[in-house]
């Protein structure tokens, strides 16, 4: 079987996201309560870290950002700003600067052992930027570290998954993606890449009960049902009605999902229904312009229209794609 890549498991760019949200919510809500134990910080640095905080549950990363760098001026080891000024510059693309921040966080919260959660939460950021700069061993050495310190850390336990899945180790990666399904079984994120996980496990009848459950959660999640109508395709055949509407559904809520398009193009050929394979088909070479398959496709789509001029201009295409793939191949 030929399985999905999906580019939801790009780490960058969903750890953005987490960055946003998940990261940011429990450190507010304990700035408080860490500040009034901190008698060395003026309750004008209190009110000023806390502007930057809802700067960053705002998005607004520039001017948390700039907040930061000013409580960190007044005191230099001010923890919670380290970890703050690492989020809005980790979202302002300046990683190393990020990482600098996190990493003293970490080294004080290490050292005087205070807050066991932030540090967690700061070694699942530094993690993350481990992972952008490729050093995926790494990533997964700080996120046992984070998972340990708090097991039940949603997003601990959901980056280990998806930097076990980048490494391959798929039993792992199933591992932590079902805790992380287990702490917040409603997160369809969370849910969605189990499925994916299990289903690159092998473990097909698994795999499809979770993106039945994702779908339930949310019927309008355009990546469950393109992992539901994709699985059933594969397993049930083109004469899959269920996959079939879940890969239609899929195309109507986001038109720009290649693996939903190719794969509806491919199944709509089969089923001699190559007038509307065409139109996929094209979406799909246009979302992947360097992949000869959905081209492939398009010239026995057009073959079974009748089509001979446009079928042998899509496998022209094809050819010269191989031949462009050949060429850098030898060059390097």
């Amino acid at each position: 079987m030929k399985y999905k890549t999906y580019s939801f498991f790009n780490i960058f760019a969903v750890i953005i996201l987490l960055a946003q949200v998940g990261l940011v919510t429990p450190v507010f809500a304990q700035v408080n309560t860490n500040v009034s134990q901190n008698n060395r910080i003026k309750n004008e640095l209190d009110e000023l870290r806390q502007k930057g905080f809802v700067f960053l549950q705002s998005g607004n990363w520039q001017e948390a950002n700039s907040i930061f760098e000013q409580v960190l001026a007044k005191a230099p080891t001010d923890y919670l700003s380290f970890y703050g000024n690492g989020l809005a510059l980790f979202n302002l693309r300046r990683v190393t600067e990020a990482d600098e921040n996190i990493q003293k966080a970490i080294d004080f919260l290490s050292k005087n052992k205070i807050n066991d959660k932030l540090l967690a939460d700061s070694l699942v950021l530094s993690a993350v930027i481990s992972a952008t700069q490729n050093k995926n061993d790494a990533a997964i050495e700080k996120l046992l570290k984070a998972v340990k310190l708090a097991p039940n850390n949603f997003d601990a336990n959901l980056s280990l998954g998806r930097a076990y899945f980048g490494n391959s180790d798929v039993v792992n990666a199933v591992k932590y993606f079902r805790q992380a399904a287990i702490i917040q079984p409603n997160n369809l994120q969370a849910r969605f890449f189990l499925a994916t996980a299990l289903e690159r496990e092998g473990n097909l009848p698994e795999a499809l009960k979770e993106y039945r459950a994702v779908v339930k959660l949310n019927e309008n999640y355009a990546e469950g049902n393109l992992g539901l109508g994709v699985l059933l395709i594969n397993t049930e055949g083109e004469k899959s009605v269920e996959g079939l509407k879940a890969l239609e559904k899929a195309n109507s809520l986001n038109g720009n999902l290649y693996e939903a398009r190719i794969t509806l193009g491919k199944t709509l050929v089969k089923l001699d229904r190559a007038e509307e394979a065409v139109e996929h088909l094209k979406k799909a070479a246009e979302l992947a312009p360097k992949n000869p398959e959905p081209h492939y496709q398009l010239a026995i789509a057009y073959r079974k229209l009748g089509k001979k001029t446009e079928a042998a201009n899509e496998a022209e295409i094809v050819k010269k794609i191989h031949e462009a793939r050949r060429g850098v191949s030898e060059n390097q």
